[in-house]
């Protein structure tokens, strides 16, 4: 159907349960069990630009394109890309003279080029004691891969969440060849999830399509869900590019906002908020926020106030 080779389930897995965001204690096995279905997708690159600072050459580098231009995209990130293969070899270099890279900077990754945003669904199974529960404190999820991203140009939500769903679960009910799990086994809770999932919808899992038996050629939409921003993002006050490096203090005039808007780009600002709400209120408690963001309270509800207005809105 494609020239892009169908990806690799267990990569996607990992992807879902957040096994580069988990803590070096975690192994991997420990999160497969707490895997979840995704309850919405949207477009990772909505805001039609990219951005690399450079801190070698005191430089910004940028490219704006349009979205439903898969060309103009690609090339736009492939050039960030290229800027940022350039600065890294620089910064080896200075590595390799001096044992020591200038304390100012540091290695900076590609940006991605096949990514979506996922929301996973709330879980059903859930134990307050279990120690690794922020796994699934950030309920979005972004995941790279360019056969996923391919179909995603082309369905449009309600297919596209199905399908993925009905993907992941073949996958996990082939690992189980038949066996009936028990609750200690890793993949019991998952499976039981994604079952519930596609029955709570109203949608039966037999005959759902499974997102690499799709053929997308079959659907006209007006709306693919890699088009598409969160409807969140209408709340916030500006529109965020994305950036390669930006916890980069050059972007931001203080550490703080700089914590704040890479909360908002990553989508996990509301779960970061959330631990720092009173008790019993839909209140943010500045004080204790401020502490975290190492700033007074006073500029830690402006600079809410500046970037996600919604969050006092709901207060």
């Amino acid at each position: 159907m494609y020239k892009t080779q169908e990806p690799d389930i267990y990569n996607l897995v990992s992807q879902l349960v957040g096994h580069k965001l988990s803590n070096q204690n975690s192994t991997h096995r420990s999160l497969l069990k707490y895997l979840l279905p995704i309850d919405n997708a949207y477009g990772f690159y909505t805001s039609n630009k990219v951005e690399f600072y450079d801190p070698i050459q005191d430089q910004i580098f940028y490219r704006k394109f349009d979205v439903k231009n898969e060309s103009a995209r690609c090339d736009s990130i492939d050039y960030i890309n290229g800027r940022i293969d350039y600065y890294n070899r620089l910064w080896n270099e200075e590595l390799g003279k001096n044992n020591k890279p200038n304390g100012n900077t540091y290695y900076i990754p590609h940006i991605m080029k096949w990514t979506l945003k996922l929301k996973l669904s709330s879980p059903i199974i859930s134990n307050p004691n279990d120690s690794i529960r922020f796994v699934n404190k950030n309920l979005i999820r972004t995941l790279d891969n360019e056969y996923i991203y391919t179909l995603s140009t082309k369905l449009e939500n309600k297919v596209f969440v199905s399908a993925f769903n009905k993907m992941i679960y073949v996958y996990l009910d082939s690992l189980r060849s038949g066996k009936n799990l028990i609750p200690e086994n890793t993949l019991y809770n998952p499976i039981i999830e994604y079952q519930d999932w596609f029955m709570s919808s109203g949608i039966d899992i037999d005959k759902t399509e499974s997102l690499l038996m799709i053929k997308p050629d079959r659907f006209n939409t007006e709306s693919p869900v890699a088009f598409n921003s969160n409807l969140k993002n209408e709340l916030i006050s500006a529109k965020y590019s994305i950036k390669a490096n930006p916890e980069d203090p050059k972007w931001n005039s203080t550490p703080a906002e700089s914590k704040i808007i890479n909360l908002i780009q990553n989508e996990s600002l509301d779960g970061f908020v959330d631990d720092f709400k009173f008790e019993n209120i839909n209140k943010i408690n500045f004080k204790k926020l401020s502490i975290k963001l190492k700033c007074s309270d006073k500029t830690a509800k402006k600079i809410i106030e500046k970037h996600a207005p919604y969050l006092l809105d709901i207060e």
